[in-house]
């Protein structure tokens, strides 16, 4: 249902409702709303002669993309209603934004009742030269809304194409309506909003009326002047400089809407004389004949009393006579007859009254219009039917009013909207009933919502549960309203949309909704969610909300001008969630705590309960108001923070790998190949390479020309280190698809892993035709070129990966080894100091020697060191280093020399504790002899002798470019250089003892293979996959995960570790060894 005005009100020197003038011109759809909102407001009058006044010397107006020089609006009233509005605009257009708002201009006019002029449109250049836009260009349309019934409505829209405007130029119009047919003879009635969204230098509103006319006129916050002249009366109000602030603060923002025109004026003496001469205007259409009569008879045949009469005559109006959105007012103000509504089957929301009122009366039910707004409070002191937008129905039936929106079309009979309740309008009546009334406070039918989910866990991370929802009251319109407008056919995928809102993205199916045409019953929905990979497994630690996001409606800030206004916060409303769910045994999971609180407005409780992995989940919260007393708002605003930020928690869990029986059990599972390829790209998205494989190939033999089915099973093999097969795979996906997305850039990498250079070369450039803008592609290229020394070739590559974003340290700092190379010092020192904060260091220089000196910048050193950091964080968030494990584990280089970096730097800045920190996780990494030379000088600084000592063995141990210095002092601080030595000694040994990790033993006998593990945060690694070596431990990766390893994280952040090592097993023990990082110079 559309209560808001879509089109604009059209009652001759009448009807100026704000959003009416924000349409009257309106520039291209692609221009803001809020731009198109002011093109023309009421009637401008300007003196063209006069100069444009400079404007640079205001703060922020150069700013703006147009802007009203001049901006005079012109009505006058005669006496008989007819008259004249003459708009004049000087605007200045400042950038191409104004360009696209105003090459079109759109002025909306009723031709039943007025005839609209355009006396120029033109552009003034800033040389002098006018480009005027003829007449003849000019067409008239009817609005959109208005095509689906052409001979609907008389209101019509002129399009004007300005010709030649481009930024820099001032367009000028002058347009003239004349106003021939009053609705309201001998009445007239103007309202008018002077700009708040654009700047304007100066703006006048003159409003010229018989001065024998007595008017209501009310302008509380804008003065103006008066003066008389014969027998007129010229009313003026000027605004001068206006700029928007564009800068205002959310409290501003959130102020009540509060819709009050800066002028309002009326003919009429009071709101009976409006409802009377509305109800004559509109009953003049309410006429009984004989269509009427016999389907009025047809619909209530058999129902027992007027009340069910009443329901179901309202029923088939709000049902079946379908709503054409036209704002109360476009073009008439007068229904169609009851009887052509009848016949069309559509009408706006006075026709679809006019209607229910024949309807009614042929059941001898009296019912009358009622005028209302649905944006606004009514202004009683200005009787004007410009304070309406909306018409609805009140019946008499049991000595009471019985109020009906036939609009809604799904609301349940005797429910108005809550934007029409408690709100003042107008019974359109002769007689004591007609007036001013006030609509019920609340729904006579309970605002209720509940939200359930049935469903489980999988090991392998697949959600799949049961989802229905049932709806009453003001929460069942919009649903029953969006399922109704929908197709049937594409009900899911407007679902699966509706569901990831509430936090449920993924597959959708077996959707059930229950009649949507009996509203005397709750909407009721269920569908059925499933995702596979819901949750990553393995896991060590995964946070999840298992219950849709719940929120009571935010308090608005106060309204400084009307301090003691009531706190808006309904409608009132009883919602419940509940979820049921199971978790298999590989899951433990951490409950969010429960919840409860009270008012006398309110209550919220939350409540999880776990039992053998059994999770009970109930979220309730109960509004009994709609509106609280100003004094209440701070209480609300506390209550409505803490059920918002009790929606914030959220449940934990760790998952250990999936057990052997659950993975063979989804490899063996039948079904059509689509069921086998999603299954098997489940399998290859938690990493389950063999899995993965044996699902895809099986796919691909039954259709293999499955869309990405032979590229994903590529992955598969590339996974598992089966290269041949890999590239196989590849290839096949290429012949069944030329174009693929990714296809030729996998099999690159393969090639490239394999040594085929050349052929891999070839697959990267063929991957660019396709994907000319993948990052990845020109990457993997550039990087290939450069090892290779084809200098040339890998700038161009590089340099083009380097504009894309987000930054890429590998990436800078392997164009600034090619630029070196090529002798473009300038440049390669430029990039090597972002990443590394040296610039490129000589073949064997030790690169933090040279990064962690005394003289370096902390501050500076903090930014790009803490960039780099950032920037890696967010190519493991992206899963590009999943794409490419080699990337990975060049990039752990980076990550121990950013970490130095940092703990260095804040050491210098006398942060020696959080330095220490930075440091020790850079040692464990890199065990670069300068960095534990580095924690040796703070340990030096902290007075910890012993400590010292053993830090500075190690540092000489370990090597680099500090070694002497380290051995010099280490000398200093022993008893004798045997002393030393044997410390030195110690050290070596330890260097190897501190990377490796004992194991019990995993097979018997004596075998060996090289693994990649990846930490998240934890010094147990979330993955342990087989690289190379004997197959008989690839069984290994369970013990690998359990094991602890000689890892540290500095701090919370999106980096892993990612740690090549050798396993070897000999007899009753196994034992696995960090290989040693290959260094940024080997690296690189």
């Amino acid at each position: 249902m559309h209560l808001g005005i879509k089109y604009p009100i059209r009652l001759p020197l009448r009807c100026t409702m704000p959003t009416s003038e924000s349409e009257r011109i309106r520039g291209s759809p692609r221009m803001l709303r809020l731009f198109s909102a002011l093109l023309l407001c009421a009637a401008l009058t300007v003196d063209l002669r006069a100069q444009v006044p400079s404007s640079s010397n205001q703060p922020g107006i150069s700013e703006e993309a147009a802007v009203f020089d001049r901006m005079d609006n012109l009505v006058r009233f005669e006496d008989d209603g007819t008259g004249v509005r003459e708009t004049t605009a000087v605007i200045r257009v400042q950038s191409q934004a104004g360009v696209q708002g105003l090459g079109q201009l759109v002025l909306g006019y009723s031709s039943a009742t007025e005839k609209l002029d355009v006396d120029y449109v033109r552009v003034r250049k800033p040389d002098g030269r006018v480009v005027e836009t003829q007449a003849s260009t000019a067409q008239d349309f009817a609005p959109d809304v208005l095509r689906e019934a052409p001979t609907y409505s008389d209101y019509r829209e002129r399009h004007v194409s300005v010709a030649g405007l481009q930024a820099g130029d001032v367009l000028e119009y002058h347009t003239i309506t004349h106003v021939t047919t009053p609705l309201a003879p001998h009445e007239f009635w103007y309202e008018h909003s002077f700009s708040k969204d654009f700047a304007v230098h100066e703006e006048q509103l003159r409003i010229d009326i018989p001065k024998a006319r007595a008017v209501k006129l009310k302008s509380p916050e804008r003065k103006y002047e008066t003066q008389d002249s014969g027998d007129r009366r010229i009313y003026t109000w000027t605004i001068r400089d206006f700029v928007p602030d564009r800068k205002r603060d959310r409290d501003t923002e959130r102020v009540e809407p509060d819709f009050t025109p800066d002028v309002q004026m009326s003919t009429f003496a009071d709101w009976q004389q409006v409802g009377q001469w509305y109800a004559k205007l509109q009953g003049d259409r309410v006429v009984v004949d004989e269509s009427v009569r016999k389907k009025a008879a047809e619909l209530i045949k058999g129902a027992p009393t007027s009340v069910e009469k009443a329901r179901r005559l309202y029923d088939y109006v709000a049902r079946n006579i379908r709503y054409v959105s036209i704002s109360f007012g476009v073009g008439r103000l007068q229904p169609h007859a009851a009887s052509e509504v009848l016949q069309n089957g559509y009408g706006d929301c006075k026709d679809k009254h006019t209607l229910l009122q024949s309807l009614l009366q042929a059941e001898n039910i009296q019912s009358y219009p009622v005028l209302i707004s649905s944006y606004r409070e009514l202004d009683p002191d200005v009787p004007s039917p410009s304070q309406f937008n909306h018409e609805i129905t009140a019946a008499e039936l049991g000595g009471e009013l019985t109020w009906l929106d036939s609009t809604a079309e799904v609301a349940p009979y005797g429910l108005i909207l809550y934007q029409l309740r408690n709100k003042q309008a107008l019974l359109a009546a002769n007689g004591k009933i007609g007036g001013l009334h006030r609509t019920p406070v609340n729904s006579p039918v309970k605002n209720q919502l509940t939200f359930k989910l049935d469903g489980k866990f999988t090991e392998a991370g697949t959600f799949d549960t049961a989802v229905e929802i049932s709806a009453q009251g003001d929460s069942d319109v919009p649903l029953r309203s969006a399922f109704r407008e929908i197709p049937q056919a594409r009900w899911q995928e407007a679902l699966k949309n509706l569901s990831a809102m509430w936090g449920l993205a993924g597959d959708v199916s077996d959707i059930h909704v229950d009649s949507l045409e009996d509203t005397s019953k709750p909407f009721h929905l269920v569908y059925r969610f499933r995702k596979d990979n819901y949750f990553t497994v393995p896991n060590s630690g995964v946070s999840f909300r298992i219950l849709p996001p719940m929120q009571l409606r935010r308090a608005q800030a106060a309204n400084p001008k009307k301090p003691l206004q009531p706190v808006k916060v309904g409608p009132a409303i009883e919602e419940t969630y509940h979820a049921h769910i199971q978790f298999p045994a590989n899951y433990t999971v951490q409950v969010a705590p429960s919840a409860t609180m009270a008012r006398d407005y309110g209550e919220y409780s939350v409540s999880y309960e776990l039992n053998k992995n059994v999770l009970e989940a109930v979220r309730r919260v109960v509004l009994k108001v709609n509106e609280l007393p100003a004094s209440r708002r701070n209480d609300y605003e506390s209550f409505e923070n803490v059920t918002s930020k009790e929606v914030e928690q959220v449940l934990s869990a760790s998952i250990a790998p999936a057990s052997a029986a659950a993975l063979a059990s989804a490899a063996k599972s039948g079904g059509t190949p689509e069921e086998l390829r999603k299954a098997g790209t489940s399998a290859l998205q938690r990493r389950d390479f063999s899995a993965a494989a044996d699902l895809l190939k099986r796919a691909a033999d039954q259709d293999p020309n499955q869309k990405d089915t032979w590229d994903d099973l590529g992955r598969a093999y590339a996974g598992l280190s089966q290269h041949d097969d890999a590239i196989r795979a590849f290839r096949q996906q290429i012949e069944v698809d030329a174009f693929h997305k990714s296809a030729n850039g996998d099999l690159a990498l393969e090639l490239q892993q394999q040594g085929k250079f050349d052929d891999a070369i070839a697959a990267y450039r063929k991957q660019l035709e396709i994907t000319p803008f993948n990052k990845s592609t020109h990457k993997g290229l550039g990087i290939l070129l450069a090892q290779l020394n084809r200098d040339a070739d890998a700038t161009k590559e590089l340099e083009e990966t380097v504009a894309m974003p987000p930054d890429d340290p590998e990436v800078k700092i392997v164009l600034a080894r090619v630029y070196a190379r090529s002798g473009n010092a300038t440049k390669a020192e430029g990039l090597m100091k972002s990443v590394t904060g040296v610039s490129v260091p000589a073949s064997g220089a030790d690169i933090y020697a040279s990064a962690l000196r005394n003289d370096i910048d902390p501050n500076q050193t903090l930014r790009d060191a803490r960039k780099t950091i950032e920037d890696l964080g967010d190519q493991f968030d992206s899963g590009e280093f999943d794409r490419s494990g080699a990337s990975a584990l060049r990039a752990m280089d980076l990550v121990a020399l950013a970490w130095a970096r940092v703990g260095w730097a804040k050491f210098l800045q006398g942060e020696a504790l959080e330095g220490m920190q930075y440091l020790n996780s850079a040692w464990l990494l890199s065990q670069s002899g300068t960095v534990e030379n580095r924690v040796a000088r703070i340990l030096e600084k902290e007075g910890q002798r012993e400590k010292l000592r053993h830090a500075l063995a190690l540092a000489v141990a370990a090597g680099g470019g500090e070694v002497a210095a380290s051995r010099e002092q280490l000398l200093k601080l022993s008893t004798t250089p045997d002393a030393a030595d044997k410390e030195i000694a110690a050290a070596t040994a330890e260097l190897l003892l501190a990377r490796t990790v004992k194991l019990p033993a995993i097979v018997t006998g004596t075998a060996s293979a090289q693994f990649v593990l990846v930490f998240d945060g934890s010094n147990k690694p979330d993955r342990a996959e087989w690289l190379d070596g004997d197959a008989t431990l690839r069984s290994a990766t369970d013990e690998l995960r359990k094991a602890q390893y000689p890892v540290k994280f500095p701090d919370v952040s999106s980096l892993k570790i990612v740690r090549k090592g050798a396993l070897s097993c000999s007899g009753s023990a196994c034992a696995i060894v960090l290989l040693p990082l290959e260094g940024l110079q080997s690296a690189h």
